[in-house]
């Protein structure tokens, strides 16, 4: 696994809002991911079904969604809190700490629909311009079976109060809030399973359909860099956090949302 990313990457990360690691899995750790998630998705399902969220008809057939699994399954999380994930995070950001916002499998079953663009930070619990995502492709991912799809560059002008539609037929929606974006050429992000794509929670993205008949697998890890405060805005963090935070309270939990990485 790569420990540290190269000022050209750097540069690139920071210009267009997202960077693709090439082989920052191993065959060996790509096979424990795999494992890891069979077996803590068959033990979700077996508690409370396949689904995390109701979005309606539509949003239900754009993946299986499983927030968190990091809580259930044991090799789940010493996989998510692998510190050298989260530096490679911390160092992107620009920050000396990442906590775990939460782990998120998405399944995108064969014939499953795309995901609309969106922006993942108008829906956190933080306002940070420095939080990112790890996206871990569990299979190679190609315009064929829904791989990513980003803007470059709208990170810098993307804003925390404008909602996605995801759960509509509409995969441009987002772009009434932004007419300036219709210009940007999208970029397909094609990767090999165990690549690392690394984005900006600012920064606008999509994923397309699933027209393969089969399952394109992934894990995305959302990181809240240091000193990031509470919005108000509870999303899915756990309710006993929830309970005794105010706005403007820093998000430090060490049981909920833990350190993955301190410099």
């Amino acid at each position: 696994m790569a420990a540290e990313v190269s000022a050209a990457q750097l540069e690139c990360y920071r210009d267009n809002g997202y960077l693709i690691v090439p082989g920052l899995l191993d065959g060996a750790a790509l096979a424990r991911w795999r494992g890891a998630l069979a077996a803590a998705a068959a033990e979700h399902r077996s508690r409370a079904g396949y689904h995390n969220q109701d979005g309606g008809e539509y949003y239900r057939n754009v993946f299986l969604q499983l927030v968190n699994l990091w809580t259930t399954n044991e090799e789940m999380r010493r996989l998510v809190l692998d510190r050298r994930l989260g530096k490679l995070a911390a160092e992107l950001a620009g920050v000396t700490e990442v906590r775990l916002y939460h782990d998120h499998a998405m399944i995108k079953q064969p014939w499953a629909n795309p995901t609309n663009w969106h922006v993942d930070a108008s829906g956190c619990p933080f306002f940070s311009r420095r939080a990112n995502v790890l996206w871990l492709p569990l299979d190679d991912v190609t315009v064929r079976n829904g791989c990513l799809y980003f803007l470059p560059g709208t990170h810098r002008t993307s804003r925390f109060e404008v909602d996605a539609p995801l759960a509509e037929a509409s995969i441009g929606g987002i772009l009434a809030a932004y007419p300036e974006w219709r210009g940007i050429e999208p970029a397909a992000a094609e990767a090999k399973a165990g690549d690392g794509v690394f984005f900006s929670a600012m920064v606008a993205h999509a994923a397309g359909p699933n027209m393969t008949i089969h399952p394109r697998r992934a894990v995305a890890l959302v990181y809240i860099p240091h000193g990031a405060v509470y919005n108000g805005a509870p999303h899915v963090l756990p309710q006993a956090v929830t309970a005794r935070l105010r706005k403007g309270d820093p998000l430090v939990d060490d049981q909920y949302l833990p350190v993955v990485y301190r410099a």
